[in-house]
């Protein structure tokens, strides 16, 4: 047995009302439904996915995406860190993939241990339909104009140079999305490059989609709890972090699934 919960201004909690339950209760059909209504489904309650459990669980939902380090990602602070994604530090938002040849539909993130909750390090999600249906039209009618061109170098396991179109087409929903990864100006910085907009209107263009990305109209600030498995359309969403307050062990494994 679950309970559903809806959380605003998007998302959706599922919880599992007998502790520890295997999650392979919940079809994969029906996660996928559930993504495509609420962007982001939260499973609370389930039994952990130790070690290759938790590929073998993902690989239910897709083809998983392999970096030179496997089919995992660990994300915790690194003091060591030369990636702002391994320190305890803003993230701007971003989507994954970005910087390789294939995007993965899914962002499967499994939350081992969740820092405390005065601790900040909420992952942020913007819904990006969403923000774009209360966008006035003629502004949209400008932003089909803009592409960028994003160039980091590779230090981690991403990087190298990659153009996108400021709005695109989701794949499966048939509607426009919004792909735009903010400036980043810190360990392993990603420069943007913009076409379609005056060089003298760039920074107030970007001010204005930082303001648009964190509107709480389209913005879920999720704080974790350990345990949690959150799930998230990585098409459909924007993501990043709020920097952390103090310090923390905050540990999450993430896969990427196409």
């Amino acid at each position: 047995m679950r309970t559903l919960h809806e959380l605003s201004p998007f998302g959706l909690v599922v919880r599992s009302e007998s502790s520890g339950a295997d999650l392979s209760i919940v079809a994969p059909s029906l996660l996928k439904q559930w993504i495509d209504e609420h962007r982001v489904v939260s499973l609370k309650g389930f039994a952990p996915l130790i070690g290759s459990a938790l590929p073998d669980f993902c690989r239910n939902l897709g083809e998983l995406l392999e970096w030179e380090f496997g089919n995992v990602n660990d994300l915790r602070v690194n003091p060591e860190a030369k990636n702002y994604l391994y320190t305890n530090r803003a993230v701007p938002f971003h989507w994954d993939g970005a910087f390789v040849s294939r995007v993965p539909h899914y962002i499967f993130f499994h939350c081992d241990t969740a820092p405390d909750p005065q601790a900040g390090g909420e992952t942020l999600f913007c819904d990006t339909i969403r923000l774009l249906g209360q966008t006035p039209v003629d502004l949209q009618d400008r932003w089909k104009n803009i592409t960028i061109t994003y160039s980091t170098e590779k230090i981690v396991h991403y990087g190298g140079t990659f153009n996108s179109a400021l709005l695109t087409s989701h794949p499966t929903l048939n509607v426009q999305v919004l792909r735009y990864a903010e400036p980043v100006e810190d360990l392993n910085p990603v420069q943007l490059t913009i076409a379609g907009i005056k060089q003298e209107e760039q920074p107030a263009f970007i001010e204005d989609m930082h303001r648009r990305l964190n509107d709480e109209n389209f913005c879920l600030a999720y704080q974790w709890e350990s345990g949690d498995i959150v799930i998230a359309d990585n098409h459909a969403l924007l993501h990043g972090r709020r920097a952390f307050s103090k310090e923390t062990n905050r540990h999450i494994r993430r896969v990427n699934i196409l």
